[in-house]
């Protein structure tokens, strides 16, 4: 059998370049000049499945290759594969067939396209074959499907990144599809990112086994079921995940100085390009240091640039595997790298929104505040005028009617009748002004809301409300460390009201709010507020008190009247002093809590 093969075997020339074939029903190969010619075989079988009129093209099957076993040996196919034996049978019986099946010779798998025709030879009974090699094929299928996968994970990636605002999610979603197998396939991932200035990177979250048992723990269970990066993602949410504790432990401890890093860090970033580091280029002794401390001997790393920023990097390797980082794998990591900028810089942008937005609502609040203040210690101030001027104008007859009762009441000794009408009429007047008294005070007890407060916030609080509402600039403004966390008995309204009234006068008497100067110290169980000119002026609680009593510059001696009241009225008063021990400011004083000893 091997001699009558041997025979009638054809040789074709296989270092000529490529070309195809064409094969008539003699087995005879003709030459097809086509870049996309395979490796093929035409031949006879009879009924006892001997092969003969060998012809041969393409150095698959050619001599010295392992190929040529299979068809200079009685086992020419492998008529075990039910698929190849019904092929076979069914040309016998005059119908063509195809079958593909995939042969394993010296451990390496080969596959085959088997074209069997009806009977060439009809004295011998046999029928022709012609075996096609389909491996560039099935490389190019397999190779195809890694890319749709591939793409698929970068597309699974890219719609997670629009589910979330999360920067730590977005960070999680990436290195899981840098490191997924069906994706880019890298053992471990690696994220740094840089600060504001650009200053240094740090290392924020990191993926991957740490030794080969965890890889094959890994792998063991995503064998068992293989899941999606959404799926994958939900785990990791879950918190359920036992791995990558190292690998994080490692790069958040990680801090690189831009400054002192002149090599590939500062070429990835300079040049927006994706780098290969590994033991061919000459590093510094930081990068040496950087690779150790990682543990890789060869590391992609692909900057991460938003459009105005540079974002940090993403590193990967191949710890475990120690397989090459191709140009291709840096290309497609390079490409997701631009879709993983764009999230991570949305990402920040949202942060600082939230955060702007949170100082608006802040500032906002602080109107309404302020607004709030403002239309209470108005509502105050018409009540305190009313007040007063009520009971001015019944104090002023009542005053003579109760003192000419007096004086009557004493000059009628010995006449009850007379005595006992003046009594009365004393007894009512000094009732009257009693009531006056209470009237007269700015709000009843049951009214009040006094609390412990810390003066500084409060006098901070009622220069914000002037502020808002003279359009002017903050006072130049100071506390004593002793008096910063001291703290008085009041009513926050009240206090607002009295200290309202005072700083609006006292900057009507400077020519401005902002040209005030104020100062809060501790002294002998009070707080004080001074209350003085940005310049040096020793007579501007003198020139305020006189303005006062005369009424001039715009200074109401009936609001400070008031003032004065809700001083006295929590033991505070307002008198002439200075921080600096010399006389000429005005001082506010109000006494401090005493602490329980």
């Amino acid at each position: 059998m091997t001699s009558d093969r041997t025979e009638n075997i054809v040789e074709i020339d296989t270092d000529k370049p490529a070309f195809g074939f064409m094969v008539d029903l003699t087995g005879e190969l003709k030459q097809d000049t086509s870049e996309t010619a395979r490796p093929a075989a035409f031949f006879t079988l009879d009924r006892n499945y001997s092969a003969g009129r060998i012809s041969r093209y393409g150095s698959l099957f050619c001599e010295g290759n392992c190929i040529k076993s299979l068809l200079n040996n009685d086992g020419l196919l492998p008529l075990d594969n039910p698929d190849v034996k019904c092929a076979i049978e069914s040309a016998f019986n005059d119908i063509p067939s195809l079958v593909r099946f995939r042969q394993t010779v010296n451990e390496m798998a080969y596959y085959f396209d088997l074209y069997c025709f009806p009977e060439i030879d009809r004295e011998n009974s046999s029928i022709g074959c012609f075996l096609v090699d389909r491996c560039r094929d099935v490389e190019a299928a397999i190779s195809l499907q890694r890319k749709i996968e591939r793409l698929d994970i970068i597309n699974q990636a890219v719609r997670a990144f629009s589910e979330t605002t999360n920067l730590n999610e977005i960070l999680r979603i990436i290195l899981l599809a840098v490191t997924s197998g069906p994706g880019l396939g890298f053992n471990r991932g690696f994220i740094f990112l840089s600060d504001e200035s650009c200053t240094y990177l740090h290392g924020c979250l990191a993926t991957g086994p740490s030794s080969p048992a965890e890889a094959g723990e890994i792998w063991e269970n995503l064998s068992e079921k293989p899941l999606s990066l959404a799926e994958i993602l939900r785990f990791y949410r879950s918190g359920e995940s036992p791995f990558d504790t190292y690998v994080n432990q490692l790069v958040t401890s990680l801090k690189i100085p831009l400054a002192e890093n002149s090599g590939f860090l500062k070429r990835c970033y300079e040049k927006r390009q994706a780098l290969v580091i590994d033991s061919d280029l000459n590093l510094n002794e930081h990068e040496i240091s950087l690779k150790r401390k990682l543990g890789a001997e060869s590391l992609a790393v692909v900057p991460l640039v938003s459009r105005d920023s540079w974002l940090g990097v993403i590193m990967a390797d191949n710890l475990i595997t120690n397989k090459p980082i191709s140009s291709s794998d840096l290309q497609l990591l390079e490409i997701f790298a631009r879709y993983a900028s764009d999230a991570i810089d949305n990402t920040q942008l949202y942060a600082r929104l939230q955060r702007e937005i949170a100082k608006l609502k802040e500032a906002n609040e602080e109107i309404i505040k302020t607004r709030e203040n403002l239309i209470r210690s108005e509502k105050l101030t018409g009540i305190s005028k009313m007040a007063l001027v009520v009971a001015h104008e019944i104090r002023n007859p009542l005053t003579v009617i109760g003192g000419h009762a007096n004086a009557r009441l004493r000059k009628m000794e010995g006449d009850p009748e007379n005595e006992r009408i003046y009594g009365i009429i004393s007894k009512q007047a000094a009732r009257i002004e009693n009531t006056l008294n209470r009237f007269s005070s700015i709000v009843s007890l049951s009214e009040k809301k006094d609390g412990e407060f810390n003066i500084g916030e409060l006098v901070l609080e009622t220069l914000k409300t002037l502020v808002s509402v003279k359009s002017e600039k903050m006072p130049r403004f100071n506390i004593d460390d002793e008096a910063k966390g001291s703290r008085i008995f009041i009513d926050q309204g009240l206090f607002h009201k009295a200290m309202m009234i005072i700083f609006r006068e006292a900057s009507v008497l400077a020519g401005g709010l902002s040209r005030l100067r104020l100062e809060i110290k501790e002294q002998h169980n009070t707080a004080v507020i001074y209350v003085g000119r940005d310049e040096a002026n020793e007579k501007f609680a003198h020139s305020f008190f006189d303005a006062m009593r005369a009424g001039q510059s715009g200074i109401r001696s009936q609001e400070i009247s008031v003032a004065l009241e809700i001083l006295k009225h929590y033991g505070g008063d307002m008198g002439i002093g200075s921080p600096e021990m010399s006389r000429g400011w005005l001082a506010v004083e109000f006494p401090l809590i005493k602490e329980e000893k």
